[in-house]
């Protein structure tokens, strides 16, 4: 289903790090969380997949450079010590690169709700190496956990997994 419904749809470059495309009927819109842009789509069916991006230089030359950087940022990413997180998994991408991905699911602690609601998140890091540092695109599909499950979440969710997976990082 997530490819027919990328047939068709827009391509979206952010910051020179990263390439993807979604569906034409995912609305785009920019938001700002604790001084940092964040590109949010939301899903026609509900949810938001929003989207970070940043480049990191390797702190010191010769002890394995951005390899061991992309790994160590893909392994702090899955949250290993978070209880509220599961289903981790960090992957070598074909081509080079890797792929972070874990599902956190919130509390009704009042900072963290959707519309007064426990979350669910759904979180992917994309990683590789360009020019001598490491390029990493972090998405968060969010959603009230009274949706995940429902066919429309489903949906959305499937089609920004195929998304990420099939996503580029340019040059």
């Amino acid at each position: 289903m997530a490819d027919e419904r990328m047939f068709g749809g827009r391509t979206i470059e952010r910051d020179g790090v990263v390439r993807f495309r979604l569906p034409a009927d995912w609305t785009i819109r920019m938001e700002e969380h604790e001084g940092h842009a964040v590109t949010a789509f939301d899903a026609p069916g509900g949810g938001t997949l929003r989207l970070v991006t940043d480049r990191v230089t390797p702190p010191r030359a010769g002890e394995g450079g951005t390899a061991v950087l992309l790994r160590e940022m893909a392994l702090r990413f899955v949250r290993p010590d978070d209880p509220r997180c599961g289903d981790r998994v960090v992957e070598d991408r074909p081509g080079g690169g890797l792929i972070a991905s874990a599902v956190l699911r919130t509390d009704e602690d009042g900072r963290t709700t959707w519309h007064g609601h426990a979350e669910a998140h759904y979180l992917w890091m994309l990683g590789a190496e360009q020019g001598g540092r490491v390029a990493a695109a972090m998405f968060s599909f969010a959603l009230s956990t009274a949706q995940d499950g429902e066919e429309a979440a489903v949906a959305a969710i499937g089609t920004a997994d195929a998304a990420i997976r099939a996503a580029a990082f340019p040059l």
